[in-house]
């Protein structure tokens, strides 16, 4: 690991070499002093200043990690402290101590909606005391005093609250017993639950309902392996279990670029409500750190964002990170099992949950919960695959729960010195756990792209004799790239190269990336069309794939960026801008109308139609195809298109020699041309009836979800081919101009605070819905000339 940075030189080695000596000074012998005679290690101190600009963006500076952590501990309280108790006893598993057994345990976010019951046994299973205390002895220094601070900045800001402060301030948690003071241990726990984010955490409902059969009870369910229907939709298996959940980005090389230099465009489509927000900061250690961009809330360190020298952001990635495997049970006990024909048998975790019943007492819910030796035992019997039976049961090994690299990552990145720095941390660390990377540097005509990620390591070439018969086709035609493994032979199990950074995992060397001076970018598809004139192949199908159909909005995303460095889009010059990126992103284009519209108004319009649809049709022929707030026509679009999306609707196929313009135009056949017919009447149909005029402004439509406000929101699905997508979350564009510092200019759709009393509730989704993009101080002289407040704490 090379040390070119202080924060580097405390390795996982220096953690080792540390607790050697330590041991060797306590230990017995040699007449030195027992242990008893040790005195007790001081509490820590912490420190730091809070300085609040427009919009309430914090701005903390400390001397050490513990005080940047105990700043933004305390910050994200102030303005997000009910949300993020709340997820504190999510992942603590106590919901239903609180709440009762039945409710949903959020809102939204990146483990779903399941009942607090099934919330409370997953996370009291998987993330259990053992697994906190693996991940903590894994970080480095820094990093655990960054968490330390970070629980000490938010339990003070408890404390103050619950001492009476702050009065009317976070109405809906201030006086509720499970507004607590919390640990490193929480904030450790709150990381490993967002690692989990694209694997176990996908499965919250089906890991905590894994039930072996009764010993000798007969199989409920036998199955053909060789003829399996898997009835679930592609949706089922995706982040967050639906479509949508994911992000934009371009990055811009210095050959496509006005200034000569990098510019970058992070756009995430992420949570507007819940613990799954993104939080806007920046954090300064005179000497050590100085980072702006945006957290995950109860993430103490920035995960997306930029210094002085870099500038990264992320999508969702297509990669796979876990399997399921088959397992071939002892007969007479559905708790053993074999590998290579000798008998393993699980680990079983008894767990008790405290359930709050209907005249608020409580009582204690208890289950077993197993696990085999590549991970969580799972109850598949919702994909209509078998049940767990005395035959074969299924469990899930998941590469992030043995992922311990993924905040060293992100918070090395923070320190990053120059955009060849900032990739090589990438191959060394080989930490980040579910999504893509775009980055630029200062100085550097180069734009990178990089699924440098922690991924299983199986090859194509296993699958041939690994995937379990039937079943394992089933599944990858559900969700490509996802292999159900044969977990009777350990060659089935997952290879290691050997530039691995985990076992089991790819090395950097079988992992996609790309350099490019003209632009790289990613909409949620696979690493393969980057850039279109540089495509990446040969890599393994659980990565992504390759030579396939792109959605429209990354087929909207690549003709956004195409048609700007022609000079095809109606702007001034044919160059890449901080300006025209900017306006670009917002702009609401429409894809599918863009290729379609004409042509499905010519078969859908007809003189002899009621007048409902004959108003709509002279709507959709006036409107200009975009989801502007003014835009009339775009509700009756979306409508429509929502019914007709899945259907084969086009003249011409795919071809992946032109991937961004195919598939294209309309088909005449018959059944498209009557399932176009019935979908627009029927969607004209639902507009009138939700009474909504058909030609009413978009503004007049949509709204953010904002509980207690009414503004009004742009943009659209990305199925329908939006690039403006309605899940928009933080979004920055930044460049670095010439002996100049980094310019920055962000958003935060939803706000930086939760809480409806602060002045920060709905200013920074006001400024977004009039797409007015702030730039954002970053220097000591612009942070002084927008400061709005600034407070000193320490303990």
């Amino acid at each position: 690991m090379h040390n070119s940075l202080q924060y580097r030189g405390f390795t996982r080695l220096g953690l080792l070499t540390t607790a050697i000596l330590l041991g060797g000074c306590l230990s017995g012998g040699g007449g030195g002093s027992s242990s008893n005679d040790t005195p007790p290690t001081p509490a820590p101190s912490y420190n730091a200043t809070i300085e609040r600009t427009t919009y309430g963006v914090p701005h903390i500076t400390a001397d050490n990690y513990g005080g940047a952590g105990y700043g933004h501990g305390y910050a994200i309280a102030e303005d997000n402290l009910c949300v993020l108790a709340d997820a504190f006893v999510t992942f603590r598993g106590e919901r239903s101590q609180y709440f009762g057994p039945d409710q949903p345990a959020s809102p939204m976010g990146t483990f779903g909606t399941p009942p607090n019951l099934e919330a409370d046994f997953f996370f009291r299973f998987l993330i259990d005391d053992q697994q906190i205390d693996r991940f903590k002895a894994e970080q480095t220094p820094e990093l655990l005093e960054l968490s330390q601070g970070f629980a000490a900045g938010y339990s003070r800001y408890v404390k103050e609250i619950r001492d009476g402060q702050h009065v009317g301030r976070h109405a809906s948690c201030r006086n509720e017993d499970w507004l607590v003071t919390i640990s490193e241990d929480d904030v450790l726990q709150r990381l490993i639950a967002l690692n989990l984010a694209a694997s176990s955490a996908n499965w919250v409902e089906e890991i905590s309902n894994a039930q072996p059969p009764a010993i000798g009870a007969a199989s409920l369910r036998t199955l053909d392996q060789q003829q399996v229907a898997i009835e679930p939709t592609p949706e089922r298996f995706l982040l967050g279990r639906k479509q949508g959940i994911g992000s934009n980005t371009f990055a811009f090389g210095g050959d496509a670029t006005e200034s000569g230099g990098g510019l970058l465009l992070a756009n995430p489509h992420w949570y507007l409500l819940g613990v799954d927000r993104f939080y806007q900061l920046q954090m300064t250690i005179p000497g050590k750190l100085d980072i702006s961009g945006a957290a995950i809330i109860g993430s103490p360190m920035v995960l997306m964002g930029f210094n002085d020298n870099v500038a990264w952001a992320h999508t969702v990635s297509t990669a796979r990170r876990f399997t399921l495997f088959q397992l071939q049970l002892v007969e007479g006990d559905p708790t053993r099992y074999l590998v290579d024909d000798k008998v393993h048998e699980m680990s079983a975790s008894e767990i008790t949950v405290q359930v709050k019943q209907s005249d608020g007492s409580l009582a204690p819910a208890t289950r077993t919960l197993y696990r085999s030796s590549y991970g969580p035992m799972i109850d598949l019997s919702g994909l209509k695959l078998p049940g767990w039976n005395n035959q074969t049961a299924f469990t899930l090994r998941d590469a992030n729960l043995e992922n311990t690299r993924a905040f060293q990552n992100f918070l090395a990145w923070n320190h990053a010195e120059s955009l060849t720095d900032f990739y090589n941390l990438a191959r060394e660390y080989v930490g980040i756990p579910w999504v893509n990377t775009a980055a630029i540097g200062r100085g550097d005509k180069r734009a990178l792209y990089s699924d440098i990620t922690t991924v299983p390591n199986v090859p194509d070439n296993m699958l041939a004799k690994c995937l379990v018969p039937g079943l394992g086709a089933a599944v990858l035609q559900l969700a490509p790239g996802l292999p159900l493994l044969d977990g009777s032979r350990l060659a089935c199990n997952w290879r290691t190269d050997a530039d691995s950074a985990q076992p089991g995992a790819f090395g950097p060397g079988n992992l996609p990336s790309l350099f490019s001076t003209d632009y790289v970018a990613n909409m949620n598809d696979s690493y393969w069309l980057s850039n279109p004139e540089q495509p990446l192949t040969g890599f393994a199908g659980i990565i992504g794939r390759e030579d396939y159909a792109q959605s429209l909005r990354t087929r909207m995303g690549h003709t956004l960026a195409r048609e700007r460095l022609t000079g095809t889009d109606g702007l001034n010059g044919h160059l890449a801008s901080s300006e025209n990126i900017r306006d670009i992103s917002l702009n609401s284009r429409v894809y599918s109308a863009e290729r379609l519209k004409t042509q499905v108004l010519a078969a859908v319009c007809d003189s002899n139609a009621p007048a409902s649809e004959q108003q709509a049709c002279l709507v959709l022929s006036a409107w200009d195809n975009t989801g502007n707030l003014d835009s009339r026509g775009a509700h009756i679009w979306s409508a429509f298109w929502a019914k007709v999306r899945n259907l084969d609707l086009y003249a011409t196929p795919f071809d992946a020699n032109d991937p961004i313009n195919t598939p294209d135009g309309l088909s005449n056949s018959s059944d498209v041309q009557n399932s176009l017919r019935e979908a627009f009447s029927a969607s004209v149909v639902e507009v009138v009836a939700s009474g909504v005029a058909l030609d009413a402004r978009l503004g007049e439509v949509q709204f953010f979800l904002k509980p207690g406000e009414q503004i009004p929101q742009y943009g659209g699905e990305g199925s329908e081919g939006y690039f403006t997508v309605l899940r928009n979350s933080y979004m920055h564009v930044v460049d670095f101009p010439e002996d100049e510092p980094v310019r920055a200019y962000t958003l935060v759709s939803h706000a930086q605070s939760t809480d409806p009393s602060s002045p920060h509730y709905s200013d920074y989704t006001e400024a977004y819905s009039a797409k007015q993009w702030h730039r954002v101080p970053f220097t000591r002289e612009q942070i002084e000339a927008e400061l709005e407040s600034s407070i000193t704490i320490d303990e």
